[in-house]
């Protein structure tokens, strides 16, 4: 029997868009060149949908998100390139038992977390399996647009307790690339670090920035009421309305691949 998964952690988070996400960039003082840069692909079934210019996204609909990301590497730093492949599922829905807690193995990592984005941070239950992958391969994935290799077996075992197998995961399109930098950040105030992610396209010309940070499911409230306070103390003024970034990119991206 199904039931809901269990949430242990929440990430809090607060997103800029277009020059709000420049404007914040400048005043959190962070130069492109010291974050860690990504390579961020998605993959769905973009269909045209009946409004002029609008389309569809079929897994984000349903709240399936494939997601790989390379890390680019840089050599002057002693860093290689690294990949990652993760099956999320936001909102998460109920789940077979052995998929209602965090766990993980050699290269993969199974997580249950509460999504709470700003301005209101409202609780969204989100599971994501994360797996090590080969960055050569994972290049290769982004050249060809085939997710062939990059799924493993548990993700094909998590896709498949939310009724997507064989055929529903047939005429997948790669989305991408959006290219993303990264930056650990301490703000005053906050027990931990936030994380600090900026996202860009080329040809949409579209900007995001995500101040995020972790906590304890019991101190999610407080954190989010901690970290907005900590970007006001930089002239930082949080964003009004919410939004995830990932279905405003995706949908930027799928816009150029439907006829």
């Amino acid at each position: 029997m199904n039931a809901s998964p269990e949430a242990e952690a929440a990430e809090i988070k607060i997103s800029f868009a277009g020059a709000e996400a420049a404007a914040a960039l400048g005043a959190l003082g962070l130069d492109r060149s010291d974050g860690r840069r990504r390579s961020i692909h998605f993959w769905d079934r973009p269909q045209r949908a009946a409004a002029v210019g609008a389309v569809t996204l079929p897994l984000l609909d349903r709240g399936v998100i494939l997601r790989l990301r390379r890390d680019r590497g840089d050599a002057d730093r002693g860093s290689r390139p690294e990949a990652d492949m993760t099956v999320k599922l936001r909102p998460c829905p109920a789940l077979p038992a052995p998929w209602r807690k965090d766990r993980e193995g050699e290269d993969w990592e199974f997580t249950v977390e509460e999504d709470r984005t700003g301005p209101d941070f409202t609780p969204v239950l989100a599971a994501a399996l994360r797996a090590e992958r080969d960055a050569e391969a994972a290049r290769d994935a982004e050249r060809s647009g085939s997710l062939d290799g990059m799924l493993m077996d548990r993700h094909r075992e998590l896709l498949a307790a939310v009724g997507l197998t064989g055929e529903g995961l047939g005429g997948l399109r790669a989305l991408g690339p959006v290219n993303a930098v990264k930056w650990k950040q301490d703000l005053e105030g906050l027990p931990r670090a936030v994380a600090i992610e900026e996202w860009t396209t080329t040809g949409q010309d579209l900007r995001f920035l995500e101040v995020s940070v972790r906590a304890d499911v019991p101190d999610a409230a407080e954190a989010g009421r901690l970290l907005v306070d900590a970007l006001r103390d930089r002239g930082i003024a949080p964003p009004r309305t919410g939004g995830t970034k990932t279905r405003a990119v995706m949908t930027a991206l799928a816009r150029d691949l439907v006829p």
